[in-house]
C-alpha cells in the first residue's frame, strides 16, 4: 500500500517482501526489526512466536467444485445446473490474497507477523519515504494482535476496558533524519489510517525518561514525543516505568 503525502514524501504499508526490505534499522542498536517478536508473544519471547508461525492455515485461492460437482450435489445433469455454485467458497479479495502469500513457505516470519490483520485492519508496519529514501518506521495495529501490549495494559486498571484500541508498539527514525518532526509526521499518517480503519483510539507505552540512558535508543519512544503529538497520560502503572500514553481519534 502506497499513499503519496506529497512533496516527495510517501507513505508505505507493508504487504510485501519487498516493501518489508525498505524498513530502516531499528532505533536500539541490540534489536532487529526483522525478528524482534517481543509483542507479538505474551509469554515466552521470539522462540515460541517463530515455532507458531510454521503452522499458518492454508487457504484456498479459488472457488473449489465447479458445475460439475454442483449438479451432483443437486441430483441434476450438469448442462441443468446453475452456473454459479453457491456451496463454492468465496474467492479471496486483495487483502486477503496479500495475507497468504505473506504466509506462504520461505516468506520472512516477520511480513506474516505485520500482515495477518490485513482484511480486517489493514497493514501493520508503516514506513515513510522522502524522496525515495525510508526515513522512519512505525508499527501499530490492533490491541488483539499484540499479546504482550495486552499484559502490559492489563497493570493499567483505570483505562477503558472497551472499543479495544490500536496499540503503537514502536516507532524508529534514522539517525539523519532525527530532530526533523518525520517521526512525527509519520505517526500523524498511521493515526489517520487507524482512525479510518475504525479504532476509536490509540495508545503507546513509552519508557519513562529517568530510566532511558538515551532518548534516541528507544523503540517506544519518549512520553515528550507522544505528547508532542497530543496524547495524554492515561494511566501510570505501578512501578511508574511504562507511562500509557492514550489519544482519542476522530
Amino acid at each position: 500500500m502506497r499513499i503519496s503525502l506529497g512533496d516527495g514524501f510517501e507513505l508505505i504499508g507493508i504487504e510485501t517482501a519487498d516493501e518489508l526490505a525498505l524498513v530502516p534499522p531499528c532505533t536500539r542498536a541490540d534489536a532487529d526489526h526483522a525478528t524482534c517478536t517481543w509483542w507479538e508473544d505474551a509469554d515466552r519471547g521470539a522462540k515460541a512466536m517463530s515455532a507458531s508461525l510454521s503452522t499458518a492455515p492454508a487457504r484456498a485461492s479459488a472457488p473449489a467444485g465447479g458445475k460439475g460437482a454442483l449438479a451432483a450435489f443437486l441430483g441434476v445433469e450438469e448442462e441443468s445446473a446453475p452456473a454459479f455454485n453457491p456451496f463454492a467458497p468465496k474467492p479471496p479479495t486483495r487483502d486477503e490474497a496479500l495475507r497468504d502469500a505473506a504466509a506462504a513457505p520461505g516468506q520472512p516470519p516477520k511480513l506474516r507477523l505485520l500482515t495477518r490483520q490485513l482484511p480486517v485492519s489493514g497493514p501493520m508496519g508503516w514506513v515513510l519515504l522522502a524522496k525515495g529514501e525510508p526515513v522512519a518506521y512505525c508499527q501499530a495495529g490492533p490491541l488483539s494482535a499484540f499479546p504482550r501490549a495486552q499484559r502490559l495494559r492489563d497493570r493499567y486498571p483505570d483505562l477503558p476496558a472497551s472499543p479495544p484500541p490500536a496499540i503503537i508498539t514502536c516507532i524508529s527514525v534514522v539517525p539523519a533524519a532525527r530532530g526533523t518532526a518525520l517521526g512525527s509526521a509519520l505517526v500523524e499518517g498511521v493515526l489517520v489510517r487507524l482512525s479510518a480503519a475504525g479504532f476509536s483510539a490509540a495508545e503507546a507505552f513509552p519508557e519513562d525518561p529517568a530510566s532511558v540512558s538515551d532518548p534516541d535508543a528507544t523503540s517506544t519512544a519518549t512520553q515528550r514525543f507522544w505528547e508532542r503529538l497530543s496524547f495524554r497520560v492515561a494511566a501510570t502503572g505501578p512501578d511508574g516505568r511504562w507511562p500509557a500514553m492514550r489519544r482519542e481519534l476522530t
